[in-house]
């Protein structure tokens, strides 16, 4: 295997199945560390302020910083601020999210809130593990007009522990196109956007940088799309059977293979 300077590691599925370690990813990502390389947690995850992410990497042990939380909110909330900071945007997401994004000065309302519809310019749908049939109504009726429509990230479930696998952001789009026949823009892996904002955040080119993930359609897919290697772990979503056309550079059984 290639000589990486950076690692950008999916989380759920990856380093974590709910909020149990895959054992060796502690220690791999230690080793990594004292070796000088650069790491990324890369997630589609859009349920949580970034900065959730560095308590709950503490509890199982790993030090992480800010910069290092690369998660589709952010990149989301990143193009909320420097493109539609004076617009009136209903939020489908968590309220830890929904904070998030009020603290960096963008105008989020929610099914909590009182509001005229001929307000709201854009409507954003997350990962939305507190959702409930009232976000989903005034989000169909919105959508019935001419508003934006824009989406974290393109994930249907997130695996957790079991075996068991939940409902992620794009599950919840499917549900709104039913009704309304609206597709989101979305930002999270596969898209450029997340990719170069990684890159970004961490001082890295494609070239000296690998993704690590376990589902093919979009953390493999971010690779393979945009030029940049990648290692499919099996301790996920996907398997050794798995067909897709996004092909990885390497497959692995773990992360702790690296």
């Amino acid at each position: 295997m290639k000589d990486y300077k950076g690692y950008l590691f999916d989380i759920d599925g990856t380093i974590v199945l709910g909020d149990i370690l895959i054992p060796g990813a502690k220690e791999k990502i230690e080793e990594l560390r004292e070796c000088g390389k650069k790491i990324g947690f890369y997630t589609n995850n859009s349920s949580k302020n970034p900065k959730s992410y560095i308590g709950k990497f503490k509890k199982l042990g790993i030090e992480v910083e800010l910069k290092e939380i690369i998660t589709a909110g952010a990149v989301l909330a990143d193009y909320l601020v420097n493109n539609c900071k004076n617009k009136k945007i209903f939020m489908v997401g968590t309220k830890d999210f929904k904070e998030h994004c009020k603290g960096m000065g963008v105008k989020i309302l929610d099914e909590e809130d009182e509001f005229d519809f001929s307000e709201i310019e854009i409507v954003v749908v997350t990962l939305d593990s507190e959702l409930n049939y009232k976000k989903l109504e005034i989000a169909c009726k919105l959508l019935h007009g001419d508003v934006e429509y824009l989406a974290a990230n393109e994930d249907l479930v997130y695996p957790v522990e079991g075996g068991v696998f939940l409902p992620d952001c794009r599950a919840i789009c499917n549900i709104i196109e039913l009704c309304t026949k609206k597709i989101p823009k979305y930002f999270g892996k596969p898209k450029k956007v997340m990719l170069d904002y990684a890159l970004r955040n961490l001082n890295l080119s494609k070239e000296e940088t690998v993704i690590v993930g376990d589902r093919l359609y979009t953390d493999i897919a971010s690779g393979y799309t945009n030029g940049c290697d990648t290692i499919l772990v099996l301790t996920g979503e996907a398997t050794k059977d798995s067909k897709s056309v996004y092909k990885p550079t390497y497959i692995l059984d773990s992360v702790a293979d690296i």
